[in-house]
């Protein structure tokens, strides 16, 4: 499952952002500095997951001025905000896409939230992924619901 979701992270870095994702290993050490933003989209269906992206807001402003075609000066909080829902909104589909879900499936809007600190799964590892995007730190988190 980790897999068809991190072939879905670089899919959409690379086509809708023009970034380019490494990943990074459970204990490589990049620190980001904050604040966080976290966005994250429900998957209903007949077992109902959660798929959450972390970033810095220095990185949320640099995917939102790709996204968007403009300068990271001209890129406003809600804007960030706004395309980080996307970017999960887009995570989501692509993996459903990847694991060919059944239309059982269906994709919530996804929320926003600004954090201070960058939060942690509190679950084990083999629900998150981390990558080195512009030396910053994205992290995406995989939940039951």
């Amino acid at each position: 499952m980790l897999a068809k979701l991190k072939a879905a992270t670089f899919e959409v870095l690379e086509t809708m952002f023009y970034l380019f994702p490494e990943s990074l290993e459970e204990g490589e050490i990049l620190r980001s500095r904050g604040p966080f933003l976290r966005s994250s989209v429900t998957i209903a269906g007949p077992q109902a997951i959660s798929i959450s992206v972390q970033v810095p807001q220095s990185l949320a402003r640099k995917m939102a001025a790709n996204f968007l075609g403009t300068d990271e000066e001209e890129i406003s909080q809600p804007e960030m905000e706004d395309i980080l829902k996307e970017t999960a909104n887009m995570l989501a589909g692509s993996f459903l896409s990847k694991l060919e879900a059944s239309a059982a499936f269906k994709l919530l809007t996804p929320t926003v939230q600004m954090l201070a600190a960058p939060e942690k799964n509190k679950k084990d590892p083999d629900k998150r992924l981390r990558f080195e995007v512009e030396e910053e730190v994205m992290e995406l988190f995989v939940e039951k619901r």
